[in-house]
């Protein structure tokens, strides 16, 4: 094989890896898939404390919006319910399996983010009704 093939090849089988936006220092409510038609295995949760918690997307059974209430993923083994403001972008997201993670929101967190972007002021997990 050439190796301009052999670079080539090399160059297209890898994956865009980008862990600072797994792990973004500053507030954002929900992170993306690094580029189209990457298969995300699992949605994560993080929470304010600094812990976080993945469940599969393959357990994901129904979901709900409500702009009252927010957003309610049932799981085949839990429920989880995203509350907070401007939640319909992420809504559409999730339904598309496409984002990696989601935060929840600190006190500071929700007072400097603009009224019209999305943000997570809690995550609740075994809310709802999981069936």
């Amino acid at each position: 094989m050439s190796e301009d093939r052999a670079h080539f090849l090399d160059e297209r089988i890898r994956l865009p890896a980008n862990p600072a936006d797994d792990a973004p220092d500053s507030y954002s409510a929900f992170g993306l898939s690094n580029y189209y038609g990457e298969v995300l295995t699992m949605l994560r949760l993080r929470f304010r404390d600094g812990t976080w918690r993945a469940l599969p997307y393959y357990g994901l059974c129904s979901m709900a919006y409500d702009p009252a209430l927010g957003i309610e993923l049932v799981f085949s083994s839990t429920a989880v319910r995203l509350r907070g403001r401007n939640l319909f972008p992420l809504f559409t997201q999730i339904g598309d399996q496409s984002v990696r993670w989601v935060w929840e929101a600190d006190r500071a967190d929700t007072l400097l983010v603009p009224e019209s972007i999305t943000v997570i002021e809690r995550i609740e997990i075994g809310v709802g009704d999981s069936g």
